[in-house]
Formats: structure tokens, sequence, C-alpha cells
């Protein structure tokens, strides 16, 4: 058996016998200092410092655009012209990888490739194909297909699994707690083995759905029953364990088949992980832990700094090293017209701020002991009228017109020089804890002359209320006039991340500094809702600080006060009764959907944008009656 698949791995990839042999392979190995390097082939400490999406034309370029493709405007056609310019461009200035989607006949001796393998092809609920039959089998013909295009197979450091996979449930970054792969799997046909699977593992656990509707707090009479909208219904502590769990139960099913055909077919190489969009749920960083080499994500950021809960969540959750497999900076200021209107991450000014940002990062990153790669996105800006999806963004070390940004490259010189010497002599430990949550600072005021109580419901608004969908929700509102002290909040949640709106302050407490509908709402120790939400109904109540928005931005309006944050009292479930519910400021918690992130974490009510109702999707059509809504000492 065991000559029957060195045989194979042989056909199908030629370098497994040198590999395999010889054993010339990359290794990931930790020093006397506690600190982890890779080892190359032969034997030398490694730091994968690389550059992604190294092509000679944009890929998918839109009809009658202006987009990077020098090998025919600069090269005359010759490929292995533009393949020197770019080898000699990164070895210049220190670079040692050859990023993901690049090329595969790029070639130089010193630079090393790493490829994404998509072993589960690339579907959307590809999260799910673990759980699927034949999932091993698709695994191998993936493998086998993505091999066939690399020209260089020994100079391939490393393969990633996949990239950006929606292990969220909705996406590969948006939390929601009512839609996970639990109800993603629901969501499949009735003969999806996924699907399947996720009811299997509910009827496991609760062998009756009487059991599981207690537990759950949702009706089902029997399991024939069971639907996705029966499970967003659902936001206590039970349900939530149930989607932890089913989670890692896919996440494990898919990397330890897929790591398994991967070290079967691909001997010798490492596998990088599965480049995660930012944060991902605990389960899946520790599946992706124990079956792969590397932890990677990606990560945007408005600072040049290490986001150090992330870092310490994917090292203490995966107990792997981690490589960041996406970040840059884009700059109003560069040669391809490229507006920035579209696409991840902050814009800064000038070339200049993205070099300072650059240099900054790299020095913080690897003074940890677990960070050994880097991989900036990416080689040339894109199109100034918009890529393939409208991303118009100026990424590029190089402009549309091939032309280097000196300045960017001069300072990625100079810092990816020093990044040996940076990691070996760093005296940061290994973080040993995950970061505790900040706690949220709230101080009311004083205001004497202000009257018990607001309502919010009556008085004359400084903006009419603001509403909010997904794509397939929908939000009205009825007695806006507030002459009977009602407001009828018309919902239909749709299957997505739902709908909601924001109440406004009085016009009376307007600020008179920072955004046109800030408020001063201080002096209150709570919110009470005089109000009806039908039974089972999952919302949250938010309140957003005047300058609140986007949670990437660059630069906040902050002339209010505030610091642009958002805050959240967390999930609750409506009784089906009128009633009033209090909310006290002083339990308020960070949004990390909305929002600064960088904030002081202090609840700023003298410059407030207003409070807001979210209804979570997946939860149908409704009506909520509101009848007051109140600060209150």
């Amino acid at each position: 058996m065991k000559i029957f698949v060195f045989i194979v791995s042989i056909l199908l990839y030629p370098g497994a016998l040198m590999n395999a042999g010889e054993n010339k392979g990359f290794t990931v190995q930790k020093d006397q200092q506690d600190k982890f390097w890779f080892v190359d082939p032969a034997g030398n400490k490694f730091l994968s410092i690389g550059i992604n999406n190294i092509v000679p034309a944009a890929w998918g370029a839109k009809p009658n655009t202006k987009y990077y493709h020098p090998v025919d405007t600069e090269f005359g056609g010759d490929f292995e012209k533009w393949n020197i310019f770019v080898t000699d461009l990164l070895l210049k200035n220190n670079f040692n990888t050859i990023g993901s989607w690049s090329d595969p006949r790029i070639h130089s001796s010193g630079l090393y490739s790493t490829v994404i393998l998509y072993v589960a092809g690339y579907a959307d609920d590809r999260c799910l194909e673990g759980l699927r039959p034949d999932f091993e089998k698709e695994v191998e013909t993936n493998i086998q297909d993505r091999l066939s295009k690399q020209k260089y197979p020994n100079a391939i450091m490393g393969f990633y699994l996949d990239n950006e996979m929606k292990w969220f449930g909705k996406s590969a970054w948006d939390v929601s707690q009512n839609y996970t792969l639990l109800e993603l799997a629901m969501d499949m046909p009735i003969q999806d083995s996924a699907r399947k699977e996720a009811k299997n593992f509910l009827i496991k656990k609760y062998e009756t759905p009487e059991t599981f509707s207690k537990a759950w707090n949702v009706p089902l009479e029997n399991w024939d029953n069971l639907t996705a909208n029966t499970l967003r219904g659902s936001i206590n502590k039970a349900s939530i364990k149930d989607r932890d769990e089913f989670t890692e139960y896919a996440a494990e099913k898919f990397f330890s088949v897929s790591a398994k055909v991967v070290r079967k077919l691909i001997p010798g190489k490492l596998i990088l992980g599965a480049r995660f969009a930012g944060d991902s749920p605990d389960g899946v960083i520790k599946a992706c832990g124990r079956h792969c080499d590397i932890i990677s994500y990606n990560k945007y950021q408005v600072e040049p700094d290490v986001n150090k809960r992330l870092l310490a969540r994917y090292w203490i959750l995966g107990q792997k090293p981690v490589m960041i497999t996406e970040y840059s900076w884009r700059a109003k200021e560069n040669s391809s017209g490229c507006l920035n209107s579209r696409g991840a991450g902050t814009v800064v000014e000038t070339q200049a701020q993205r070099a300072e940002n650059y240099k900054q990062y790299i020095v913080a990153m690897y003074a940890h002991p677990m960070v050994i790669g880097t991989h900036w996105f990416e080689f040339a800006d894109q199109s100034p009228d918009g890529r393939f999806d409208g991303e118009n963004s100026n990424y590029g070390v190089v402009d549309i017109y091939n032309k280097p940004y000196t300045v960017l490259l001069d300072a990625m010189a100079e810092t990816n020089k020093k990044v040996f010497e940076i990691h070996s002599k760093s005296d940061i430990p290994a973080i040993d804890k995950l970061p505790e949550e900040a706690t949220v600072i709230f101080e009311p005021g004083q205001y004497p002359d202000r009257p018990p109580f607001i309502d919010l419901l009556n008085g004359k608004w400084i903006q009419q209320p603001e509403l909010f969908c997904a794509e397939d929700a929908s939000i009205t509102l009825e007695g806006l006039d507030a002459k009977n002290g009602n407001l009828i909040v018309n919902f239909n949640s749709g299957s997505l991340w739902g709908c909601g709106m924001l109440i406004f302050g009085p016009e009376k407490y307007a600020v008179k500094s920072g955004p046109v509908y800030a408020t001063n709402l201080d002096g209150y120790d709570a919110i009470e809702i005089d109000w009806f939400v039908p039974k089972n109904v999952t919302y949250e109540i938010m309140a957003d600080e005047a300058g609140v928005d986007l949670p990437d931005k660059a630069k906040y309006n902050t002339l209010a006060g505030d610091d642009a944050e958002s805050f959240t009292f967390g999930n609750h479930s409506g009784s089906g009764n009128r009633e009033t519910c209090r909310f006290e400021l002083k339990n308020i918690k960070p949004r990390t959907s909305w929002g600064n992130q960088n904030g002081q974490r202090r609840f700023t009510t003298n410059a407030m944008k207003g409070i807001g109702l979210y209804v979570a999707g997946g939860q149908g059509n409704g009506k909520i009656i509101i009848y007051s809504m109140r600060l209150v000492r």
C-alpha cells in the first residue's frame, strides 16, 4: 500500500520524489528562545515575506478599461522579460516569497511560492463539504487539478487549503448568532447530506422534539418540521452552544480529511492553513490548528500595529505559529488614478504614509515569537475603472503602467532587511492568555434642569428615524407623527442579516458641533421601553455615538466630543405580551461589527446619534408596537 501511495504521489506531483526521498521540504521549528521559524530545505531559518497576486495582466479585466498588462505594453509580449523585472524587484527589496494567486510561471533562485489549493472547490457553502459523501475523492481531484498548473513545484514552500471560507455561516467575517453553519446546513435541500448531518446532530443530542423545544425555547412538534427558520428563532445559551459544537464538527471534517489527502499526495510540503478572513469561530481555529502546520489569516486594519486580541486567539486556540496573508494600505496619492472607493482597508493620504505604515506594522508583527510570515496585497494597482468586482484601489507596489512606487518600496527594502534581526532579538514573550474584553466606562453627567425622563417618541426629532435592512428584508414605520405616542414597526427580517431602525434624539438637545444629527442625551441611567414584541422574536437594543461609522474607517467625525463607538445590550427575546423592559446603561457592551473599534470604550451620551433596534434575520414577518422609549434616571 505504501508503495502504491508513493507512486501515485510521484505521478500527481513531480516534486514528490525529491521531497519524500531526501526530505528537502520546508519545516516549522521552535528555537531555544521559544521563537518559531520556517526552516528552508538547506536548513536555514526563514521568515516568509511576500507579495500576493503577482500576475502579468489583471484577471477578468473589464473591456475598454485601463489595467495592468505590461507584457504587452512594455515587454513586447515577452513573458520572460517581465519575469526578470518582477523577480529583480522582489529580491532587490528583500522579499523572498511569491504569494497567493501569482502566475505559476514566475521563477528565480531565492524565491519560494505559496499556492491556494481550493480543496473543496469554490461554492459558497463549501464549509459544509466535509459533511458530504466522496469529499476525500473531491479533495484529491481538486489537488490534482491545481498541481497540474504548477510549473516549478519544487519552489513551493507550502499550500493553503482555501481562502476566506464562510465559517461564520452567512459570510467569512460577519458574526450572526442565529445564522451559523447550522442554519446554513438546514437551508440546504432536504436530500443534501450536510442538511441530514445537521438534523442528525440535533436528534442525537436531544432525542425528542420536546427536549429540543425546551432547550431552545422554540416550538417543534416533530423532527420533520425542523427548518433553518425554526433554529433562527432562538438565541439562548443552549442554542449558541449547539451552533458552536456543530461548527467545530464541520470544521474538523473539513480540515482532517483535507490535510490527510494533502500529506498523502504532496509529502514534504507545509499546510499553511486556510487564510481566514479576520476572525473565525473558536472551533474552526482549533480544528485548523490540529491539522495544519501554520494558521494563516487576512487582516486589514486602520492602525499599523498588532491586533493583539486576534493574534492571541489564533495562537492560544490554534497552538500553531501564524502568517498574516493579506494586509495593505491604500493612498489617495497614486499614479494609476485609483479612487479607492471599493476595497478593504484604510485609505491614507500619501505614498509616504503607506511606507511608514508598512515599517511600523512589520516591526510590530515580527517582534512576536509566533509570527513567521507576512504577505502584502498586492503587486499591481487595480484598474481605476474597477476590476471584475468593482474594486479600484491603490494596493500595488507598482502602478498600472508598471511604474514602481519607490517611496513605498524603499521602506519595504529597508524594513524587510531587518526582519530576521527583529524576530531574533525581540524580548516579547508568547501571548499566554486572551486579552480581557474591555469594560465600557459609563459616567452620566448631572443636568438638574432636565426632566426625570425623555421620551424619544414624543417631541420633535432632530431627524426622522433611520431604517436599514439586508437586501432580502424590509422595515417600515407607522405613527411617525407620534400623536398617540405609539410607533408601529413592521418588519420582514429576510433570511440574511435582518433589519432595524435608529431613533434620533430631540431637536432641542442638538449639539452645535459634529454631525448635524448629534444630540446631547447625557444625565440618564437607563433606557425603558414600553412595548409589544412578538413571542420569541430576537432583537437587540443598540446605542450609537454621534460619529459612528464603518469599523475600518481611517478617520471618524468626532467633533461632537465622542469617539464614534457603537454599543449594544446583547440579544433578547420578545415575550408576546405588552411589557416594560429596562436596559441599564452601565451594562452596555461594545459592538464588534460597527463603529470605531479603537475607541476608548467610554459611552459618551453627551454626543449621540441615537438609540437603535435590530431584528436578526430568519424570523419572518412581524409587528412591534412601541408605546414609549424613555431615557430615565
